[in-house]
C-alpha cells in the first residue's frame, strides 16, 4: 500500500466529509496502545513547530505580548503534551458518565487521528499565511468550524451516541476538566505564562 501526499490528503478529507465512517475504520484499525502514545507524543511536539511558525510570520499583537506570555518549547511541548494526555482521559470518562461505550484505546486513537488532521489544517493555513494574512486567517476559520463539525462527529461514534448533542455535552465536560487538571500538573510542574519551563 503507497502512502504519498495525496493519499494522506485524501484521508483528511474524507475524514472531515464523512467524519462517522473515518472514526469506526480508525477505530477499527486496533492499533497497538504504545504506538497510539507516540503518536500522541509526536503530534504535541509538531503541534509546537507549527505554533512557532505561526508566530514568526504573523507576530502577536505587542499588547498581547507585554502580557508575558512567552514560552521556551520545551514549556509549549509540556503544556501541549500534558493537555492531549489529560485530555484522552477527559473525553473517555466523560463519555462514560454520559453513558457511552468507548474505549480508552479507541478514544486515544480518535485523538490522534483529530490531531492529526487539526494539524494537517494548520499547516496548511501556515502556507496561506505566507501567501496572504487575510486569506490564511479565513482559512483558520473556515478549519475551524470543519475540526468543530468532525470531532463532535468522531466523539458520537466512540461513544456510540444516538446524537450528536450528547457528544457535544461530554466534549463541554472533557474540556472542563482538563483544563482544571491541566493546571494543576502544570502548576506543579512549574510551567507557566510567565517564562515557561527553560
Amino acid at each position: 500500500m503507497t502512502f504519498d501526499f495525496q493519499t494522506w490528503m485524501r484521508a483528511v478529507w474524507t475524514s472531515i466529509m464523512e467524519p462517522s465512517d473515518s472514526a469506526r475504520k480508525v477505530i477499527d484499525m486496533n492499533i497497538p496502545r504504545d504506538a497510539l502514545w507516540m503518536g500522541l507524543a509526536l503530534v504535541a511536539v509538531v503541534n509546537v513547530i507549527l505554533v512557532v511558525l505561526l508566530q514568526m510570520i504573523s507576530p502577536a499583537p505587542v499588547a498581547f505580548q507585554e502580557q508575558g506570555f512567552a514560552l521556551s518549547p520545551f514549556g509549549f511541548v509540556a503544556i501541549i503534551g500534558v493537555f492531549l494526555a489529560l485530555f484522552v482521559f477527559g473525553v473517555f470518562y466523560a463519555g462514560k458518565i454520559m453513558g457511552g461505550q468507548g474505549s480508552l484505546q479507541g478514544t486515544l486513537a480518535i485523538i490522534v487521528w483529530f490531531q492529526s488532521i487539526s494539524l494537517t489544517l494548520e499547516a496548511i493555513q501556515v502556507v496561506l499565511v505566507l501567501i496572504s494574512p487575510a486569506i490564511g486567517s479565513i482559512f483558520g476559520l473556515l478549519s475551524l468550524g470543519a475540526l468543530i463539525w468532525c470531532f463532535v462527529n468522531f466523539i458520537n461514534v466512540l461513544h456510540g451516541f444516538k446524537n450528536l448533542g450528547k457528544a457535544m455535552v461530554a466534549i463541554v465536560l472533557a474540556l472542563i476538566g482538563t483544563a482544571l487538571i491541566s493546571g494543576i500538573v502544570l502548576a506543579v510542574l512549574g510551567v507557566g505564562p510567565t517564562g515557561g519551563m527553560a
